[in-house]
């Protein structure tokens, strides 16, 4: 290992058009980013199969749109120039455990390395390491915001585990008042109540092991905790990583945001699990899945922390096939539900629905809408430079949405001033520089 060594980080990838057969130059540039560096990294959060192959059934609950690519995705990513992605995230089981197996095969038929889901929890939780020149780069990729089914399983001497992704339960510390009203609210609905020293575990009738944990605290206020159990184990696995490897990413895919502040600001527990991440011997941390679409970057110990890159590519809106599920909805148009509608009725009823109470806005309500590709220079283990390349992402028509490219220069400066605000209580600096961002190191 010598030299200067430069890794890309971009957050969300839902590919499922063909990327090779753009030639605007505001896109291919971004292309040049990714394909300069010694590493790129991105969050592919699809599943590449072709509907029919094995196993391969829609979950009856998926993260909004239930995601799929075409097998020729694997072909664009590594054409685009990423070397490495993570798979842990709410839609890693949208079509069961053979959309995930095929997604597997998809990506190793061309080399691309991958982390976050396995056949068993040890799986799922343990580094991917991928090899180069400059040295030995090492992935976890872990996940806050999950169904329960989708969380992998162990193994036991005398059971197999469960396929899936890896976990970073959390639970939430409440206030005596908070948890009066709770407990007076369950016993309303119907639930199952049960203490156990100071925690009140809540559940559906019948779903016992569909488990809401809330530990009574004297502190006001309601806080979120990570699960002891998955934050040590996802921390052994750092460590592990950093005696295996010369650099360490760590993924936390989390749509979890603070309720004080709004979107565009990581829940509670994120901070604290990212900084004990680096302790534990990451050199990089990306939390991303919010569709802030940016959250702030802190340096902690001379290490990157992005809390949300924000989406890179999002042709979610072009998924070819979707699911009974998917077009039953409530307050879905009464079109949209007959068995005649198609995607894009599906969609369209999706556009028009009412706007959330919480969070305010729903996604991409932020002043400024934008993400970054962000580039960690190392020299010698040592972040010697970060620098932000600005991107908007296509919108319209939707044959081209989600399209990533190059800001034009006031958007640029608008999203990396926005970014700069957002870093600001991190203790993060960031200049607007060139058309790029620069973070104070």
């Amino acid at each position: 290992m010598s030299g200067t060594v430069a890794i890309a980080v971009t957050g969300d990838t839902c590919l499922n058009r063909r990327l090779s057969v753009h030639k605007e130059e505001a896109f291919l540039s971004l292309v040049k980013v990714l394909r300069s560096v010694d590493v790129a990294y991105t969050h592919l959060e699809t599943l590449i199969h072709d509907y029919d192959g094995p196993e391969i059934y829609p979950a009856a609950e998926a993260g909004w749109t239930w995601m799929r690519s075409p097998l020729f995705v694997a072909d664009e990513l590594k054409w685009a120039g990423f070397d490495l992605v993570s798979l842990a995230s709410n839609h890693c089981l949208d079509y069961s455990y053979g959309g995930l197996f095929s997604t597997w095969k998809a990506l190793d038929q061309v080399g691309i390395v991958h982390a976050g889901t396995g056949r068993n929890l040890g799986e799922a939780r343990e580094p991917a390491f991928l090899d180069t020149s400059k040295g030995r780069v090492a992935l976890v990729s872990i996940c806050s915001s999950f169904a329960g089914w989708s969380r992998a399983g162990d193994a036991r001497r005398d059971m197999k585990g469960r396929p899936g992704l890896n976990p970073l339960r959390f639970h939430y510390r409440v206030d005596t008042h908070t948890m009066k009203m709770l407990k007076r609210l369950a016993v309303q609905l119907g639930w199952w109540v049960t203490q156990t020293d100071n925690a009140w575990l809540f559940n559906p009738a019948g779903l016992h092991n569909t488990v809401y944990k809330f530990v009574e605290s004297d502190e006001p206020g309601v806080y979120p905790v990570v699960d002891q159990d998955d934050s040590e184990s996802n921390l052994r696995s750092v460590r592990n990583a950093r005696r295996q490897a010369d650099y360490v990413l760590v993924h936390l895919h989390t749509h979890e945001w603070d309720p004080e502040h709004g979107l565009h600001v990581p829940a509670k527990f994120v901070p604290p699990f990212a900084r004990a991440c680096i302790d534990a011997g990451a050199d990089v941390f990306i939390g991303q899945g919010s569709h802030a679409s940016l959250r702030g970057i802190e340096v902690y110990r001379k290490k990157p922390i992005f809390y949300d890159p924000g989406d890179f590519i999002g042709m979610s809106l072009t998924v070819t096939r979707l699911p009974a599920d998917f077009y039953w909805r409530e307050g879905y148009r009464c079109e949209a539900r007959s068995w005649l509608a198609t995607t894009a009725d599906g969609f369209d009823a999706r556009a028009n629905l009412p706007p959330p109470l919480n969070p305010r806005g729903g996604y991409f309500s932020a002043p400024v809408v934008g993400s970054i590709i962000g580039v960690c220079s190392f020299r010698n283990s040592n972040l010697v430079e970060l620098r932000l390349h600005p991107i908007l992402m296509v919108g319209k028509p939707r044959s081209r949405a989600g399209l990533p490219l190059s800001a034009d220069a006031k958007t640029a400066k608008e999203i990396i001033e926005y970014l700069g605000e957002l870093s600001a209580p991190f203790g993060t600096t960031v200049a607007f520089r060139d058309g790029l961002g620069v973070v104070e190191i």
